[in-house]
């Protein structure tokens, strides 16, 4: 469990406590980390100076994919592992990955012809080979017409059809964190690692600040872990003062539209017009997804701006191949930018940077995680902690406990029925029988909580308006917000309404308004002062102008042109 009260108990233990392993960053790397670590035995902490997950981890494509597209670079070892760790997280967390059929048209102008991508699946296939979804299949244009009629028709020469899958990405990281917790990993949220004591340059642990109260004092550690991707550098740099670049930053955009506007039952990979980049359409929920843009990133990495080049560059590619939909501004729900922590490489095109990764020790005892991707968190976990308990037995002569029980096999927090598609139906019966629940959201909860709908669901019967919507649109209900405070170390409104829920995603007005009522439940919870609900409220509204600052762009545009 991971509560505010548990905070609070965490913040003394790392006072007072020696660990083995102290993590920097909150994101699916330190996730994956922290609970591989916990599980080994290692005495593990983990900070991070947000919430958990706020930054790249909850940009992504919401796809756990084997990477296909790498295969073109070469990269057959990246494909190899990610196409098993999408396997293994079919296995240990159900509930949250869905297997989803993918299609690529091409067109007599496509920079790939089916050809080569026929091979290139072949190989795909099988690299997978008994952890394979499906085997690819080869369409017509008449197919593939009538799997989407409105596809754009002229030109089309044939398709390709393969499996991958989608999850929330947010709830991968805070179920891998509940994971870690219930090894006995100490995590804590809004906690930033601020310097090293008393300027010392050998690590023993960093200085953090407490940054809730403003409250600052040192965290001991035999080896530190800095899982903080695009602020990796930024970490070194605040401990170690000058240090050498490792980070390459770039910037993706995702724009998410109606499934209405663009009616789409399979994600489609197409390529964009103006630099033909392969980029994706992801039906998600009753929405789709349109993303992403590759581009270089050197701004300030905690206020990445959604601009305008980057959502024309989307619309356009799109609306030239789905030209019946004509999507435009108006049809745009909401958008995210984030940033990919690639290695550092000169000489190469934002799009042509590897995305494997690289662990790296310095000065001693200090591991820096470079670039990776949401798939393949468990693999990038377990040689992690590789390198690190290397470090800890020579040194220290540390070894971990060994577990009783294969820890590899143990799912995810909420992904541990029996048969999830049992356990699913029954409680969608229960949910929407015995408490007329809509049956969207009670499959909402069953697909955000997996098994942990236990607790959700008695947390619903103890409040009186616990089983009513937030908004009336979207399937969450006001029980979660409890939940997320008492279980997930909910502490602020951003916290909810951005990554516990997507309200602020999914509400064309971002949650506006109901921010209040959450605040107020959130503030009277938790024991904040009116100035602290207040700052929470201010920084909720500056996260909407990020999101939405294109359309300032479209309105200044629009004023020089008259």
């Amino acid at each position: 469990m991971l509560s505010h009260k548990t905070r609070t108990h965490n913040i003394d233990t790392l006072k007072k406590e020696l660990f083995d392993i102290l993590i920097i960053g909150g994101g699916i790397t330190g996730a994956g980390a922290a609970r591989e670590a916990a599980l080994r035995g290692y005495k593990t902490a983990l900070i991070e100076k947000a919430d958990f997950a706020a930054g790249t981890s909850t940009k992504s494509s919401k796809l756990v994919h084997g990477g296909f597209r790498y295969l073109q670079y070469g990269q057959i070892g990246l494909v190899r592992e990610s196409v098993y760790e999408r396997q293994r997280l079919l296995q240990l967390a159900p509930h949250l990955v869905h297997p989803r059929r993918c299609v690529v048209p091409f067109y007599k102008d496509s920079p790939v012809g089916p050809t080569v991508v026929n091979l290139g699946l072949w190989l795909y296939d099988l690299l997978a080979f008994s952890r394979n979804i499906t085997w690819h299949e080869m369409l017509s244009p008449e197919e593939l017409l009538t799997l989407q009629p409105d596809l754009r028709a002229e030109g089309l020469i044939k398709g390709a059809e393969y499996s991958d899958c989608v999850a929330d990405d947010y709830r991968l990281v805070i179920s891998t964190l509940l994971s870690a917790a219930q090894g006995g990993a100490i995590i804590t949220n809004y906690v930033r690692a601020d310097s090293l004591p008393e300027k010392d340059m050998h690590i023993h642990g960093v200085e953090v600040v407490d940054e809730l109260t403003g409250d600052r004092f040192p965290v001991r550690a035999r080896t530190i872990v800095n899982a903080t991707g695009p602020w990796s550098d930024e970490v070194r740099t605040a401990l170690f003062q000058k240090v050498n670049k490792t980070i390459r930053t770039t910037k993706g955009i995702h724009l998410i539209v109606r499934r209405s506007a663009l009616p789409l039952n399979r994600i489609f990979m197409v390529f964009a017009r103006a630099d033909n980049r392969p980029v994706l359409s992801i039906p998600w929920k009753n929405y789709v997804i349109l993303g992403t843009t590759d581009t270089d990133y050197t701004g300030d990495p905690d206020n990445v701006p959604t601009e305008l080049q980057d959502v024309d560059y989307i619309l356009d590619t799109f609306n030239y191949y789905f030209p019946l939909a004509q999507l435009s501004y108006s049809d745009i729900v909401s958008t995210y930018a984030g940033l990919r922590p690639l290695i550092y490489e000169t000489g190469k095109k934002a799009q042509d940077v590897s995305r494997e990764y690289d662990i790296i020790e310095t000065p001693d005892n200090f591991f820096t995680v470079i670039g990776g991707k949401l798939t393949t968190f468990i693999r990038m976990g377990e040689q992690i902690i590789d390198h690190v308990g290397k470090r800890l037995k020579e040194r220290y002569g540390i070894s971990p406990y060994p577990s009783i029980t294969d820890f590899k096999s143990i799912p995810l927090s909420g992904g541990d029925a029996e048969n999830i598609d049992v356990f699913g139906k029954e409680w969608i019966t229960q949910l929407c029988g015995t408490h007329t629940l809509e049956e969207d959201t009670a499959t909402h909860l069953l697909e955000t909580y997996g098994t942990n709908i236990r607790t959700v669901y008695k947390l619903m019967t103890e409040h009186e308006n616990g089983f009513e919507r937030i908004i009336p649109d979207l399937p969450y209900v006001w029980g979660e917000l409890y939940y997320s405070i008492d279980y997930e170390m909910c502490v602020a409104l951003d916290d909810f309404l951005i990554r516990r829920t997507h309200i602020f995603s999914l509400d064309p007005e971002h949650g506006v308004s109901v921010h209040e009522a959450i605040a107020d439940r959130i503030a009277d919870r938790l024991a904040l002062s009116g100035v602290q609900k207040r700052d929470q409220i201010e920084r909720y509204k500056h996260k909407i102008k990020l999101t939405t600052f294109y359309t300032h762009q479209t309105k200044r545009e629009n004023s020089i042109h008259r």
